[in-house]
């Protein structure tokens, strides 16, 4: 009986250590949380909301994207960010500090590739960037905002926009007026 309890001991002891063992190793993983929305704007960027999602083809579309990326870790590191928007013309990008994004742009699948980079760590702050293009064909269009491989897909971002037919103005025909000479009797 002695035997079984010291036994037992043991195993209870050394399951401990190696739970106690595991645990710390858990801390050397870095953990990523990551946050990103879409905004636009209607008065060429002056303010912006989430809410309007249809623009004419042809019109400029000002659009803010905010991205955080937190770890369990205080020292920065760098994150990728790729957002991809079909059918459009790139006018300007801006990162968080001004400096211009220069995009790719594939004309096979008409499509435009921005990538850039901000730093991710226990207190990291909310990036924005600023981009502005112009729609050049009606379609439904699904923007993609992909983190790098350290974040987990999960935290990946679409979001869809419409890009419909520019409304002309109806040409106005001048009102007819009863002819003034006919009156003169």
């Amino acid at each position: 009986m002695k035997k079984l309890f010291a036994f037992c001991l043991v195993f209870v002891s050394l399951f401990a250590c190696v739970s106690f063992a595991a645990c710390n190793d858990d801390d050397d993983e870095t953990i990523y949380v990551a946050v990103a929305d879409f905004f636009y704007s209607e008065d060429t960027g002056h303010s912006y909301g989430n809410g309007t999602k249809e623009y004419a083809v042809g019109d400029t579309v000002y659009m803010k994207v905010k991205a955080k990326v937190t770890t369990n870790k205080n020292v920065p590191e760098v994150v990728s960010i790729k957002l991809t928007i079909p059918n459009i013309t790139a006018l300007y990008a801006k990162y968080y500090d001004g400096q211009p994004i220069t995009p790719m742009y594939d004309a096979l699948s008409n499509i435009t590739t921005y990538e850039f980079n901000i730093p991710a760590s226990s207190n990291a702050p909310e990036f924005e960037f600023v981009f502005q293009f112009i729609p050049n064909a009606e379609a439904e269009v699904t923007m993609t905002l992909v983190f790098d491989d350290k974040v987990d897909p999960m935290y990946d971002k679409q979001n869809t926009i419409k890009f419909v037919e520019a409304e002309t103005e109806p040409e106005e025909t001048p009102e007819e007026t009863p002819d003034e000479s006919a009156d003169n009797t």
